[in-house]
């Protein structure tokens, strides 16, 4: 028999504590830990987590925040250990050790370890590992026996896993067997498989013997038809989607011996009217209850901390009227109420200082939601395509409203922003196509792209004078928008940011502006005027494409470039006057102004330029008109000789 010694401390920092006034003569007997010995058991080959300090004490000192350390070690002639850290974190007393025995060897390991308290004294115990050698089939050994197949998952303990042993699986009620005999042993039946009874469509009904301690991940998804699932106390662990889709689940109850709810565990239960969650969960996996659509209430127990609790846990549960959640609690996790299209409205409790991302997204007939001044942050998408809210109130001490926030809320009419705001994000209020007024505070200075685009019914809105951009796409389609203001304070306008206001009449760009960006304009149907600044230099690419009230646009004399398609479709346009600052006229630039009569070109030397300039416009029947001295060469020079009629000016 081969042996090894291993020592360990368990080494804890700390806290300031009561000592006894000097000169104190009696010694409190309790105050030194008492470490126990321990023994435990494997496979060959198997590794195995030893709880060592479960039947330890650390007298009246008591242990403290610290960790696990190796001080010294002999060599290892069975196998390894390591100290495991994953519990609570900063709490030593859940920390294990885990042995690990070489491939080839079996028999009894022993190595010693040490825990220190507070106060820095020392206890010493030793723990005996046998590693019992193969005596029949190996892990991973499968057989079957009528309808259940079988693997082998622990030789020692003579352990094994279930699943069904045809692709159809068992039907109508199914018991499962605690034990079953063969090669002239008597196996423990401990786990479900991972999809070990999916897609068993004639199962109803199925109970889970004492001897089960783990639940597969898809252990009974999609066994549609499955009303009841008794599952025992034994069961710790259930992996994730193990009950995914069982549509016609009714009821079940959650081990008390469980500590989490996996990922998906519930997913799609759409029966499930009402689920107990034990007070000895301490975490919730993401869409942990997705789908359940006829779920109707839960509370959260207090054991699961806010930190714990996935995203779109209730997603798609549209039957769901009220989730509560612990005092503790200071942020709805993201997504929680995802699509829940039951819920007409919802107080946000007082201890709430944050909704998570997208938490009430597309909550379909949420009609109204209640702010309490305790909220500090909305975040993301949070009443994302809630369309039927029509009213919100932002509390008093926001600075800033998230992206997307009230994203396609179509029926939002009333909505109060207060003082402290200063940051509207992208797409804020997106396809709010009800939203007609809105007053924004003087204390904004940003807002994001899109904040306004496709808000078909606002009439109304003041820029504050703090603001220096006008970001992308800000009123897309504010097709009922009949007046901008621009104030003076802006110097960047950016791409499509008034593209689709066909409302809008006339506009003024300040001074300062350089730029007019793609698609800035963009199909302004009722546009007729423009306000150039002196300091514009570029007009970009279709910046007043399908502009089609504009009759005549005298280009200012500080543009050097005519980008391709500019004017597309400008179907109102008669007259274009050219100035001799511009040096390039791109493709495309006036394409299908088909009223176009009259161009002014104040330009000498004629620019060389493609003949789709002026595509499916009939410049044979147009005047053309340059400096009295180029006359001759604009009639020699390749599209300009196009024109019907070339005049001086």
């Amino acid at each position: 028999m081969r042996k090894f010694l291993y020592a360990l401390a368990i080494t804890f920092l700390a806290f300031a504590s009561c000592t006894s006034p000097a000169g104190t003569e009696e010694e409190d007997l309790n105050d030194t830990p008492n470490a126990l010995n321990d023994s435990a058991s494997t496979d060959v080959g198997t590794s195995i987590n030893i709880d060592v300090l479960n039947n330890d004490n650390f007298g009246d000192d008591g242990p403290n925040t610290g960790a696990i350390s190796v001080i010294s070690s002999s060599t290892a002639n069975g196998g390894t250990v390591v100290v495991n850290t994953e519990g609570t974190a900063n709490d030593p007393t859940d920390d294990t050790i885990d042995y690990t025995p070489e491939a080839s060897f079996d028999g009894t390991d022993t190595f010693d370890y040490t825990i220190t308290d507070s106060d820095g004294d020392t206890s010493s115990a030793t723990v005996s590992v046998v590693v019992i050698a193969a005596t029949g089939p190996a892990v991973g050994t499968t057989f079957d026996i009528g309808d259940f197949k079988y693997t082998i998952t622990n030789v020692a303990n003579k352990e094994v896993s279930i699943e069904k042993s045809s692709e159809a699986g068992p039907s109508g009620a199914l018991d499962l067997p605690s034990t079953i005999d063969q090669f002239d042993l008597t196996y423990n039946i401990t786990s479900v498989a991972n999809e070990g009874f999916a897609y068993c469509y004639d199962l109803i009904s199925v109970t889970i013997p004492e001897s089960v301690t783990s639940i597969g991940q898809l252990a009974f998804y999609d066994s549609s038809r499955i009303t009841s699932i008794d599952v025992p106390d034994a069961v710790s662990n259930i992996e994730h989607t193990a009950f995914g889709q069982c549509k016609s689940l009714t009821s079940i109850d959650i081990p008390s011996s469980t500590e989490d709810l996996a990922e998906n565990v519930f997913f799609g239960c759409e029966s499930l009217t009402s689920i107990t969650i034990p007070s000895t969960i301490k975490s919730i996996g993401n869409s942990a209850f997705y789908y359940c659509s006829s779920l109707n209430n839960v509370t959260i127990p207090d054991s699961v901390a806010n930190e714990d609790m996935g995203s779109a846990v209730f997603g798609y549960c549209n039957s769901l009227t009220t989730v509560t959640f612990p005092s503790s609690y200071t942020k709805i996790p993201e997504a929680t109420f995802y699509a829940c299209n039951n819920l007409e409205t919802y107080d946000i409790p007082s201890h709430i200082t944050t909704i998570g991302n997208s938490a009430f997204y597309a909550c379909s007939v949420l009609k109204e939601i209640t702010i309490p001044d305790t909220v500090t942050s909305i975040e993301d998408s949070a009443f994302g395509l809630c369309v039927n809210m029509s009213k919100a109130v932002i509390p008093d001490n926001f600075t800033s409203l998230s992206d997307n926030l009230f994203y396609e809320c179509s029926n939002l009419t009333d909505i109060t922003i207060p003082n402290s705001v200063t940051n509207i994000g992208n797409a804020v209020f997106y396809g709010c196509a009800s939203l007609e007024d809105l007053s924004l505070p003087s204390s904004v200075t940003s807002i994001g792209s899109a904040a306004f685009g496709n808000c078909f019914s606002l009439k109304n809105l003041d820029l504050p004078s703090g603001l220096t951009t006008i970001e992308a796409t800000l009123f897309w389609n504010c097709s009922s928008l009949t007046e901008i203001n621009i104030p003076n304070t802006v110097t960047t306008i950016k791409d499509g940011a008034f593209g689709g206001c066909n409302s809008v009449t006339e506009i003024t760009i300040p001074e300062g502006i350089t730029t007019i960006p793609e698609n800035t304009f963009y199909a302004c149907s009722s546009l007729t005027k423009v306000n150039f600044p002196s300091t514009l230099t570029s007009i970009g690419k279709t910046a007043f494409g399908l502009c089609s009230s504009l009759t005549s646009f005298p280009i200012p004399n500080t543009v050097t470039n005519i980008a391709e398609y500019t004017f597309f479709q400008c179907t109102s346009l008669t007259d274009v006057i050219i100035p001799s600052s511009i040096t390039t006229i791109e493709n495309n630039a006036f394409n299908n102004c088909g009223s176009l009569q009259n161009v002014t070109v104040d330009i000498t030397t004629p620019l060389t330029i493609e003949a789709n300039v002026f595509e499916y416009v009939s410049i044979d029947n147009a005047t053309l008109k340059v400096p009295s001295s180029s006359i001759e060469t604009y009639k020699a020079s390749d599209v300009w000789k196009n024109f019907g009629t070339v005049s001086g000016l």
